[in-house]
């Protein structure tokens, strides 16, 4: 893979769609943040079999770099649906945005990594103490970091947290900007590409199973429920796509995430592409609101909200009815 290129890329992207999110006018086809990520390969697979338009919807498709930033283009309405991991979500919960949760498109049980400076591991994972760990606040980046954090025995209020964007995490350690970051793939690969014999990845159980959602604005979800049933369809059938042909659906995957085949062969076995509406997803929100509450990360005088009335179960049921956990209304 070329670091180089693909890092260019990536802030053509930053640039240019953050001049573009302000200048879409307002149209019924639906504005779609997408995260530019192997997360979001059934939106790529869709788009390139043409499979929006033959569920008789146009989805205008903006490319973001993070699931908080897509997260941020919803909530203040420069988009009408977005995706993210569910932890920007449960954020904007606590906010009381209007927003809702439509379906999950992907888990990943492995998309994480902690990557540290190999100075730093010579007194051991609690040597992190006292050190300088980069990561994305808000975003499953931050929550990683704490339970990283908290199973190798070291709190999390003791490090000196640096925040920033996912695309700056693995320069930033590669030139010893911090030392230590926690991201999501691919940046923990080019992390450790980037950082060569001065960085390692540290080994860690399986602590956090991600999802990657679908949320759509109320204002455009009640009116244009048509549309987002079509969107819902046009993945449901990009899924199945990715099922039958994986090695097509590697090679989109790694034109159009800009990653290199090896690592998206590396990473393709984690990925579990399927639309849903699990109980896991609302009892890992729960757990994420504890954990928000508990660390100051929002107003601790604030109750934990009432997912289920953020969650709208009732597009994805008529689409697939057990796609979706009775639980969810």
């Amino acid at each position: 893979m070329c670091i180089r290129s693909f890092l260019v890329r990536v802030l053509a992207i930053v640039l240019c769609t953050g001049a573009g999110f302000g200048s879409i006018a307002a149209a019924a086809e639906p504005r779609i943040a997408v995260f530019r990520s192997p997360l979001s390969l059934p939106f790529f697979v869709a788009k390139e079999k043409n499979l929006f338009a033959k569920y008789r919807v146009e989805p205008i498709l903006i490319e973001c770099v993070g699931g908080n930033r897509c997260m941020k283009e919803l909530v203040e309405g420069r988009v009408d649906m977005a995706t993210s991991s569910e932890l920007p979500f449960m954020f904007a919960v606590f906010e009381a945005a209007p927003v809702s949760l439509i379906t999950t498109f992907v888990t990943n049980k492995d998309d994480m990594r902690f990557v540290v400076r190999k100075s730093v591991l010579q007194g051991g994972v609690k040597a992190l103490a006292g050190k300088r760990v980069g990561y994305v606040e808000k975003a499953s980046s931050h929550y990683y970091r704490d339970l990283f954090l908290l199973y190798h025995g070291v709190d999390p209020q003791s490090i000196v947290p640096v925040p920033m964007g996912g695309e700056a995490l693995a320069a930033a350690l590669a030139k010893g900007e911090v030392d230590a970051i926690s991201v999501w793939e691919p940046w923990g690969n080019v992390a450790l590409q980037l950082g060569g014999a001065d960085v390692a990845l540290v080994d860690t159980p399986r602590l956090y199973s991600q999802s990657f959602n679908l949320m759509a604005r109320n204002d455009y979800r009640v009116p244009q429920a048509r549309r987002i049933s079509a969107v819902l369809g046009a993945l449901r059938e990009a899924i199945q796509f990715i099922k039958k042909n994986p090695e097509e659906a590697k090679r989109i995957l790694a034109r159009d995430a800009g990653v290199d085949s090896a690592i998206v062969e590396a990473m393709w076995s984690t990925y579990r592409f399927e639309l849903s509406l699990h109980q896991s997803l609302l009892t890992t929100l729960q757990g994420q609101a504890r954990w928000a509450r508990r660390e100051g990360h929002v107003n601790k005088a604030l109750g934990e909200p009432e997912f289920l009335n953020y969650i709208d179960a009732s597009l994805l049921r008529k689409l697939s009815a057990k796609a979706v956990d009775y639980v969810y209304p």
